[in-house]
């Protein structure tokens, strides 16, 4: 019995030294897991800024798609009525259409890679964050039952 007193009074006292050298460990907890929110609120407000921009390219994407359908519809508009120059006009902004409409959407991929990745790091965040305010409290309610027990014991 000696001995987990004297285990005892080194936790003790390792606890007291800790909450003494610190200004106050929880306000010192408090602030790291603010800190952590705030990081988790700049991902979120990057996680929607890309999934705008995702959607923004998709909708130029099909809108490239539309272009190029149409000028496809002039060019053959255009040799049924026996003009073959400007039918060869709009095929080939049909063509440029098309490749930016390509572009686009090897853009939309990355970007929905990018998004995938920003939502993967916010859950882990979130677990994290989860995990640190778990410890925290179990950190204070340590703290603050090794301030009790000093009290008790009259260890100042």
């Amino acid at each position: 019995m000696g001995l987990i007193d004297r285990i005892q009074r080194v936790i003790r006292a390792n606890l007291n030294s800790f909450m003494s050298s610190a200004d106050d460990p929880e306000k010192l907890l408090e602030a790291v897991v603010m800190e952590m929110q705030d990081n988790l609120l700049q991902l979120r407000q990057a996680i929607a800024c890309a999934i705008a921009t995702q959607k923004r390219t998709e909708r130029h994407s099909a809108q490239a798609q539309s272009t190029g359908e149409e000028w496809y519809r002039r060019a053959q508009l255009a040799l049924e009525k026996g003009n073959e120059m400007l039918a060869r006009e709009a095929l080939t902004k049909r063509r440029a259409c098309q490749e930016t409409a390509t572009t686009l959407s090897t853009q939309i991929a990355e970007q929905k890679t990018v998004v995938d990745k920003l939502k993967k790091d916010m859950q882990t965040l979130e677990l994290k964050i989860a995990e640190v305010k778990t410890k925290k409290d179990m950190y204070i309610a340590r703290a603050r039952s090794a301030e009790a027990s000093s009290k008790l014991q009259g260890i100042p």
